[in-house]
């Protein structure tokens, strides 16, 4: 949360709902009435967004839920194709707020499904901590329970199901497309697909390291990390993948995204790669923003419709 308290208990912070995008507000106390202070968004406020709402299930004795868009201009009783956006961190977790790439999804007719799994931060500390030395299967299997759950409405063209991610999000989708069949199509951006190389070569080594129970240079923890490694089972991916990342990538390095685009190569997969070559992990500047947005949605377009 982004948000600022002062002395006497006044807080600024900033703000969304799911059709209505972040905003700056104020609140004098927890008990006065609250102000918006900006309108930079405004217009987004008056184009036609999909529908959103939380759907929930169970898996594994854990509860789980997830974010649900709706096309725009969604009729009752029809199909339509769907597509997973899985968030990264994993400690993070997608919430009914404004989703800039889900509504511009739901625009092109597509319900899009926003799963949480064990590691979001959002259902309590033991929810989040799950995915000790866990980092693929057990989150694997949560968004496939809950894929199964929003199938089972009717809502959804079973045909047509795309899976996309960005950092963790990619690799859950590289997870996702090397365990599951059944996918049309994949987008996996900024993916961890080799622990290895997270470990030795990214500036969250430490992180890895909790994760997956140690370093992978000391006794037999490397089979750990060749194990929860999405790359060790890539060659098992058949559905058409775009790879995108950013070369100067301090976070998730680069070279675990050269890995994927070879291996799917070299086992006759479609793919496509396409690097920016800047220095940050997430797109800082609207013109890259743009690209990266425009270039998923091409991709899933290509395969979908």
């Amino acid at each position: 949360m982004d948000a600022t308290v002062s002395k006497t208990g006044a807080i600024a912070f900033t703000g969304s709902e799911p059709d209505k995008p972040v905003e700056l507000y104020f609140m004098a106390s927890t008990t006065s009435k609250l102000v918006q202070l900006t309108d930079y968004n405004s217009e987004i406020g008056k184009m036609t967004l999909g529908k959103t709402e939380t759907i929930r299930w169970e898996n594994d004795g854990l509860k789980h839920c997830g974010i649900i868009t709706y096309p725009v201009n969604y009729e009752k009783g029809k199909k339509y194709p769907l597509v997973l956006v899985i968030h990264g961190g994993p400690n993070a977790a997608s919430v009914e707020q404004f989703a800039r790439l889900p509504q511009i999804m739901a625009n092109e007719g597509y319900f899009v499904f926003e799963p949480n799994y064990r590691g979001s931060d959002n259902l309590g500390a033991e929810y989040k901590v799950a995915i000790l030395q866990d980092a693929g299967a057990g989150p694997g299997r949560d968004v496939m329970a809950g894929l199964e759950k929003l199938k089972a409405t009717g809502m959804i063209d079973n045909n047509n199901i795309g899976v996309s991610g960005w950092s963790y999000g990619g690799f859950m989708t590289v997870w996702l497309a090397g365990h599951y069949g059944g996918w049309k199509v994949a987008v996996a951006g900024a993916a961890v697909t080799d622990f290895v190389d997270q470990y030795s070569l990214s500036g969250g080594n430490v992180n890895s390291a909790i994760r997956l129970g140690g370093p992978p240079y000391v006794g037999d923890n490397m089979q750990k990390y060749i194990d929860q490694s999405p790359i060790t089972e890539a060659k098992n991916i058949k559905a058409p993948t775009l790879i995108l990342a950013n070369t100067g990538d301090p976070r998730v390095p680069v070279t675990q995204s050269y890995k994927l685009y070879h291996t799917l190569k070299d086992n006759g997969t479609i793919t496509k790669f396409i690097g920016w070559p800047i220095p940050a992990h997430n797109a800082t500047d609207p013109v890259t923003q743009m690209e990266t947005s425009k270039a998923w949605l091409n991709w899933l377009n290509t395969y979908l419709k």
